[in-house]
């Protein structure tokens, strides 16, 4: 324990004779810079009247020994700096506290040596011509005085500003810190700079907002700066480089470089904001050229290489891949030129391998060259197309539009369908040439359809740019399968997550052997009109069916169908087989023979399965039947019996003419005569699509007469007109429910008493006529004849 007493008292005792010496250290020198206080501001003062153009003022100085012992400092309240030229003051550094840390030691053997300068919340202004002013002359200052040597010097939060000799900034930076170390000998001055930045603006040309770190190493020799081991950091932006500043000629030249850095931190540069919308690593060698002191910007040439970038904008997202180029910006930036040897450009729907020369600060001319792939996602159709072939562009884009403009363009194109439509196996080829001019050559083929097809559109660039198009399509081939061409320009796609391309107004022409729609087949149709969206407009169309020709023109509209016909020498017996007796057993293609021609307005909308809905047909007509024949009806087999007349069971009939309308689900007959190998009538009904049915009929009964009793075979179609005898009769029911009853001269004028309805069939009782034998329908054996004057509608013909 005695031991260790004896090491405690002498361990205190040499604390204490430290703590002296250390006091007496502080003491002395705090008394030796009190003392020498003026020898040293003075010895400043001789070192700045080198440059008698210099002055200081400050408002007051104290002694600093605790805060910086070993050092002991000055430090200096509102100093400022100024510079006096052409008389004209200006301050060149203002701070609120300027503090000179000097060497103790070395100021006892009568050396000024300033380890560090620390300069707090100053404001330092340059100006370009002060160096000449001050350095120019080469005056080393009086001989024999105390030279001062300066190690470091320090600013905190401070704001530098550089201007050029018309006072137009060139650099302005303010910071947290920046750290000068000097070092020098007889001909060289070491700088070492650290610096810890916020705000860096150079002249116009960029501005950074955002934190980031400077340092370097400057050698002054030979009239020359070398600038090297310069590093700066900005976001992920790591810059190493060197340079060189020659003082007599004011020309500066740096090279940069930066391994990875993320693309879109360059976006700080003014004129490389459209980099925002870049993301990924890029590699980049920088040669920079300056001149006038660092007035102007003469060279900025950029080398960039990238594996993999994206290119994000309003629209889609993109990705450029093996990118490879270099960009000249000169003459204070105000002129651009990049030139970029190869890169991939990819979008979700085109592959671009390019090459291409750009020009332009705010917008951009580009003229590139090389080998597309496209896939062309059509609404109406959905196909997938893919476009492929060499191509030469000249296009402008805006960055802050973010529009893309062609200029000019020529290409040689093929494409080919890579996605059908899901019901048919589609194939589709061709080629597309661009010049002026756009022209599409090709065929495509299905299960049905086989169709070729010209298309072309003047100006196409004109119209790209516009976005109105007038194109001219034309097709032709073997055989086309309307349906199936209306579902493709009709659907709709529910995949939402494609970008599609709605197809514009095109006007067309057709040239087809054959072409069927649902149950009609034409031959030789040829036709022309107009396409918009979901709508068929043709103007004009003609074709042979059924034995004849229809001609006329017709809209589509979605599932709406309307078209005004001209008829000329159509089968009627084949109309009725094609179209499956319009979906009624009542008058069938074995009943009905004979030719007819006429005018036509047609109406109806399609069902899901594409046949007409027969609720909503309309037809509104004039036309006249030839050569027309009844046969094997039940109805009129039924009059054969109560005629007696074997000729009845078959009716060949001369020309007939009449306006019959189908709507409401009725077909409307108004008065018609016919002149047939049994009798001479005239006839008009209505009959619904559900088989009710009602007719009135006059029947000239002097040819009946004469058949019946004289056996005479011969029918008088051009019997006198005055003293006929006529029949008249009623025949209406529903399906094979039926009723023939006789009415009055009066009665047939009047017409169709509105027997047939909707719902329900209503009967006008009348006298009914009875069959002597018995039969499930009520026909009657009793008739009145009247005599009249027999009206022939057709001696005019």
């Amino acid at each position: 324990m005695a031991i260790l007493a004896k090491i405690y008292r002498r361990f205190f005792q040499i604390f204490l004779l430290l703590l002296l010496l250390m006091l007496t250290l502080i003491l002395t020198g705090a008394g030796i810079l009190f003392f020498k206080q003026e020898f040293i501001i003075n010895t400043l003062r001789e070192n700045l009247n080198k440059y008698p153009d210099l002055s200081i003022t400050y408002s007051s100085v104290s002694v600093k020994t605790l805060k910086t012992f070993p050092r002991f400092s000055y430090s200096f309240t509102d100093f400022a700096l100024a510079i006096n030229l052409n008389s004209k003051s200006d301050t060149i550094l203002k701070t609120d506290d300027f503090q000179v840390s000097i060497s103790l030691f070395k100021l006892l053997r009568g050396k000024v040596d300033i380890k560090n300068i620390t300069v707090s919340n100053a404001t330092i202004k340059w100006h370009t011509n002060y160096h000449k002013e001050l350095f120019g002359s080469g005056n080393n200052g009086p001989q024999g005085s105390v030279a001062i040597l300066i190690s470091g010097f320090s600013l905190k939060d401070f704001d530098i500003e550089l201007l050029d000799s018309a006072s137009k900034p060139l650099l302005n930076c303010s910071g947290k810190s920046l750290n000068v170390k000097f070092k020098s000998d007889e001909t060289k001055l070491l700088l070492s700079i650290q610096s810890e930045l916020i705000n860096t603006t150079v002249g116009e040309y960029f501005k950074i907002t955002n934190q980031h770190q400077l340092n370097f190493v400057i050698e002054n020799s030979d009239n020359k700066l070398y600038i090297y081991n310069i590093e700066s950091s900005i976001k992920s932006l790591r810059i190493n480089g060197s340079g060189i500043y020659y003082l007599n000629s004011e020309l500066a030249a740096f090279r940069f470089k930066s391994n990875r850095f993320q693309a879109q931190d360059l976006s700080f540069l003014p004129y490389l904001e459209s980099f925002n919308q870049l993301k990924g690593i890029l590699t980049a060698d920088v040669y920079l050229g300056l001149s006038s002191g660092f007035e102007n910007i003469d060279t900025l040439q950029v080398r960039y290489r990238s594996d993999r970038l994206k290119w994000l904008t309003k629209n889609e997202e993109g990705t450029i891949s093996n990118l490879e180029g270099y960009t000249l910006l000169t003459d204070n930036f105000s002129k651009h030129f990049s030139y970029i040897p190869n890169a991939s450009i990819e979008t979700n729907n085109t592959k671009v391998s390019v090459n291409a020369k750009v020009k332009g600060i705010k917008s951009f001319v580009i003229l590139a060259k090389g080998y597309l792939s496209h896939i062309l996602r059509i609404q109406n159709p959905p196909i997938d197309i893919e476009t492929t072939g060499q191509f030469k562009a000249l296009l402008s884009y805006s960055p802050k539009t973010e529009k893309l403009t062609t200029l000019l363009l020529k290409s040689n194109l093929v494409f080919e369908n890579k996605k059908g439509i899901p019901f048919n196996q589609l194939s589709t080829k061709g080629t597309i040439a661009i010049n002026k001019d756009l022209n599409i050559e090709g065929y495509f083929k299905s299960d049905s359809t086989d169709v070729n097809f010209s298309i072309s559109q003047e100006n196409f660039l004109e119209s790209l740019t516009l976005n109105t198009y007038s194109p001219k399509v034309y097709l032709y081939g073997n055989h086309i399968d309307y349906n199936e061409i209306v579902q493709l320009i009709s659907n709709k796609t529910e995949d939402t997550t494609s970008n599609w391309f709605a197809l514009p107004k095109i006007s067309f022409t057709l040239n087809f052997k054959r072409a069927t729609y649902n149950r009609l087949t034409l031959n030789r149709l040829k036709a022309n009109g107009t396409l918009k969206s979901d709508t068929i407009s043709v103007d004009y169309f003609t074709a042979d069916c059924f034995d004849g020709n229809v001609s006329g023109k017709f809209k589509s509209h979605n599932n709406s169908f309307h078209t005004n016909l001209w008829v000329s020498n159509i089968s009627i017996e084949n109309v009725f087989k094609n179209f499956e007796n319009w979906g009624q057993s009542y008058i069938t293609a074995d009943n009905l023979s004979g030719r007819f021609k006429g005018i036509m307005n047609i109406q109806f909308i399609r069902d899901t399965k594409g046949d007409v809905d027969m609720g909503s047909l309309k037809l509104y007509s004039d036309v006249q039947v030839i050569q027309g024949k009844l046969k094997g009806m039940d109805r009129i087999k039924g009059l054969s019996k109560w005629l007696n007349l074997n000729q009845v069971k078959n009716i060949s009939f001369d020309t007939l003419k009449n306006k019959i309308t189908i709507e409401n689900r009725k077909i409307i007959i108004p008065n018609m005569d016919v002149k047939s190998n049994v009798m001479l009538l005239n006839v008009s009904g209505v009959h619904d699509f559900d088989n009710r049915y009602e007719y009135l009929a006059r029947i000239n009964i002097s040819n009946l007469l004469k058949q019946k009793f004289l056996k005479s075979n011969q029918t008088d179609y051009n019997s006198s007109t005055d003293g006929s005898i006529n029949l008249y009769l009623k025949l209406f029911g529903q399906n094979d429910d039926y009723e023939i009853e006789w009415i009055n001269k009066k009665s047939f004028d009047s017409g169709i008493h509105n027997t047939i309805q909707t719902e329900s069939v209503s009967r006008e009782k009348g006298q009914q006529l009875k069959l002597e034998e018995n039969t499930s329908n009520k026909v009657g054996v009793g008739y009145k004849l009247e005599w009249d004057e027999q009206i022939d509608t057709l001696k005019n013909e």
